[in-house]
């Protein structure tokens, strides 16, 4: 990778290599705000910090959106390995999370081209909400978390994508519309929409 020379083979070692050049700090009681500061002025241990806190919830992110472990996990290394090269487009104000979704969100697209045009052009598509092709097979033995799970996957992806930024991650009406560059009511419709398909898929199991 262009620029990454430094970096070890593996994202997650080279950040719990970069913890021991943090300093005497307590993490928790530093924002993202200050850790973004001090990592633009090469403080690469402030990365560390960062990573740990936020590597959880991209890679989950990605997980949900790609449904397969090894392009997740390649979709959230690449993430933090451009938050260190492009740690300095980051502006004042903007949220560190925020910006990492973003990131994580470009990495999820360039999977989904690289392996189906079909779904690329799905996140257009505001006729078809969920994949009636598949069928939804799961089990009565599962727990009521699985079944939701599964009932996600089945979400086209631009549907699956509003969902998880609103109803998993907290994000508001307007960080979704800003970070998936639409409108607050596009992002509205898909929410609503994707609930809507989500009772219908989970109406037989509750």
């Amino acid at each position: 990778m262009e620029g990454s020379g430094n970096f070890s083979p593996s994202c997650a070692s080279y950040y719990r290599n970069s913890r021991t050049l943090m300093g005497p700090v307590n993490s928790l009681s530093i924002s993202d705000e200050e850790l973004v500061i001090r990592l633009k002025n090469g403080e690469i241990g402030a990365g560390a910090v960062l990573y740990s806190r936020h590597k959880n919830v991209i890679y989950t992110f990605c997980l949900r959106m790609l449904t397969d472990e090894d392009a997740a996990k390649d979709a959230s290394q690449e993430t933090f390995l451009k938050m260190i090269t492009k740690i300095h487009s980051i502006e004042k104000g903007i949220a560190c999370k925020s910006w990492l979704f973003s990131v994580a969100r470009n990495e999820v697209l360039m999977v989904i081209r690289r392996k189906n045009t079909i779904l690329m052009e799905q996140f257009d598509d505001e006729t078809i909400v969920f994949d009636h092709s598949t069928p939804l097979s799961i089990s009565i033995q599962m727990e009521t978390k699985e079944k939701i799970e599964k009932a996600i996957q089945q979400l086209k992806p631009a549907y699956r994508e509003a969902y998880l930024l609103r109803e998993i991650e907290g994000m508001t009406y307007n960080e979704i519309a800003q970070l998936t560059s639409t409108t607050v009511s596009a992002v509205k419709t898909k929410i609503y929409k994707s609930r809507v398909a989500l009772n219908e898929m989970l109406k037989p199991f509750f």
